[in-house]
């Protein structure tokens, strides 16, 4: 229950803070929240993975302190042609002094930012790939990190596949939870996608383990 309450609390400081975060992401991590809070851990380790393999994000990066420069920096997303742009200024506000960190944070503020900025990695990987925005893509792979059957990196490159196929992510996580497909695309191409996603992750791996990791994702 304690989990929940904090989420309740997290969104409510989305709320509170709507005018000063971006609205855009606002409301990506609100979808996040909304009936998934068991998942968002599991999600923001995978995505802040791949944000730093695509160098979106820097190793010595802190979502605390990212957070906190949304809410205090003039500028916001939407005045930025790329997240990779808006991501520098932040960086840049941070190291010159003009955005004042708050270094004894709560256990609610800390959750909040990094969600905030969970939400802001995932529009930037959405952008490179030039994907469509999919919640349930995001919940599914929280869950299926959680139970130790997706890397980050395995994620990573089933995205980078699923882009240059033009198959959606909403259409990989329709595939993993068993359901159908959505805008006219075929199960057996979002397999594909899956499969060459493995196996570009796992290039040692026989066809034998590739195929017992594609299994063993699909799980119930």
């Amino acid at each position: 229950m304690k989990f929940f309450s904090e989420i309740g609390a997290v969104c409510s400081a989305l709320e509170y803070g709507s005018s000063a975060v971006s609205g855009i992401v606002a409301d990506g991590i609100r979808a996040l929240a909304t009936g998934v809070a068991p998942f968002l851990s599991p999600s923001a380790t995978i995505v802040s993975e791949i944000a730093k393999a695509l160098d979106i994000f820097k190793e010595n990066d802190r979502s605390e302190h990212l957070g906190q420069a949304m809410e205090q920096m003039d500028k916001k997303l939407e005045n930025f042609d790329s997240i990779n742009e808006y991501i520098d200024y932040l960086r840049e506000g941070i190291k010159s002094g003009e955005v004042k960190l708050i270094r004894n944070l709560s256990d609610i503020e800390k959750t909040t930012y990094t969600y905030t900025v969970t939400a802001l990695g995932i529009k930037a990987i959405d952008e490179k790939y030039q994907l469509q925005p999919s919640d349930i893509f995001w919940v599914t792979i929280g869950g299926k990190f959680q139970e130790g059957k997706i890397t980050p990196d395995e994620v990573n490159k089933i995205l980078e596949i699923s882009s240059k196929n033009n198959v959606s992510s909403e259409n990989v996580a329709n595939y993993i939870n068993g359901d159908g497909m959505t805008g006219g695309q075929r199960a057996s191409g979002v397999a594909d996608v899956i499969e060459d996603g493995l196996i570009a992750a796992n290039p040692n791996m026989s066809d034998e383990e590739i195929a017992s990791r594609f299994n063993k994702l699909l799980e119930k």
